[in-house]
């Protein structure tokens, strides 16, 4: 993969925003396309920033799990100066189940808060 910065930049608010040609994968660019279509956002480069700042952010952190003979699961995440602490009672994966009963819809019907 190229990755080549031309010395044009163009300001958009606070943010100073660098031209640049690459070459991506066909097939990720036209998936970022319709996801950005979808989100009704200008274009691909928005999702890929997006993805490049979650790329960026989630590298800062290091999470570590243990198991428990018990079937609980501790997990860490570090992050800079902050520690997020969870105990997990299971972690499963549900086969042979009903997509309608996962919509955002159906989720948010019985409670579910997406993060």
């Amino acid at each position: 993969m190229y990755y080549g910065i031309k010395a044009l930049t163009v300001g958009r608010g606070e943010s100073v925003r660098a031209k640049i040609t690459t070459t991506i994968e066909e097939a990720l660019l036209n998936q970022a396309k319709v996801l950005a279509k979808q989100e009704g956002l200008s274009g691909a480069n928005a999702i890929i920033e997006r993805a490049l700042e979650l790329y960026l952010t989630s590298i800062q952190s290091e999470v570590w799990e243990k198991s428990l003979s018990s079937g609980w699961i501790k997990k860490l995440v570090l992050k800079g100066d902050s520690i997020l602490y969870e105990n997990i009672k299971c972690r499963k994966t549900l086969e042979n189940c009903r997509p309608d009963d996962y919509t955002p819809e159906s989720l948010k019907a019985k409670g579910w808060k997406k993060v």
